[in-house]
């Protein structure tokens, strides 16, 4: 128990589907939002754009409730390197806190489930988190025979593009793949360690991106 407790830090609980499993930094694969500023930047940009990926949003009174809550969906575990909660599905997460004193606990992305949304809300309510808001995702049919899961196919690169913005130059690595799976198993083997710097791979299904937050799509 004292390497459990360890692991998931001080105060956590350990979900059943966690105990037993180890994650590093290395296994995120979601974009961590953690303070206010990466959250509004966020917020704002999507304020402008027709898509709107579904989310849940709540409010806690303290840290250790929005952390709980968020462990508590089978996506989220602890990095046994950093001691940061990670998400093995390319999704928006985190908590932060709000210039209330409050503590935001999210939940986003174009690939969030309707199941792991409902998990959300009912979390976020067990822990004592207030509905902020939310979007519910569309219900999406689930095959009736599952394929056995393909190699990732290559992915290739494009171009570099460098764009000045705010003073800073933002380097874009441009990569095309077939598809979103091969996109993703790339990105995973490729880490963003610098500010400014995204690594894109085109694909039909959409493009993925990773910078230094983690891995998003477009």
């Amino acid at each position: 128990m004292g390497f459990m407790k360890k692991l998931f830090g001080q105060g956590d609980s350990v979900p059943k589907e966690q105990a037993g499993k180890s994650f590093t930094e290395k296994d995120n694969r979601g974009t961590r939002h953690d303070t206010l500023d990466i959250a509004s930047s966020y917020w704002m940009a999507r304020v402008s754009s027709p898509k709107k990926d579904p989310f849940v949003m709540y409010t806690f009174d303290n840290d250790g409730d929005a952390r709980k809550a968020l462990l508590e969906l089978p996506c989220i575990h602890v990095a046994r390197d950093s001691q940061n909660l990670i998400c093995t599905e390319v999704l928006i997460f985190g908590y932060y806190p709000t210039e209330q004193g409050k503590y935001e606990a999210v939940i986003c992305g174009d690939d969030l489930t309707h199941e792991i949304w409902q998990k959300a809300k009912e979390s976020f309510a067990k822990h004592g988190g207030q509905r902020k808001n939310d979007l519910e995702p569309e219900k999406r049919a689930t095959p009736a025979i599952k394929v056995k899961k393909a190699k990732p196919a290559k992915v290739n690169f494009v171009r570099e593009d460098h764009v000045q913005r705010h003073g800073a130059t933002m380097i874009y690595r441009v990569h095309k793949a077939p598809d979103a799976a091969s996109a993703k198993a790339f990105l995973e083997e490729n880490p963003v360690t610098k500010q400014f710097y995204y690594i894109v791979v085109e694909t039909p299904e959409g493009n993925y991106c990773r910078d230094i937050q983690g891995i998003y799509k477009e």
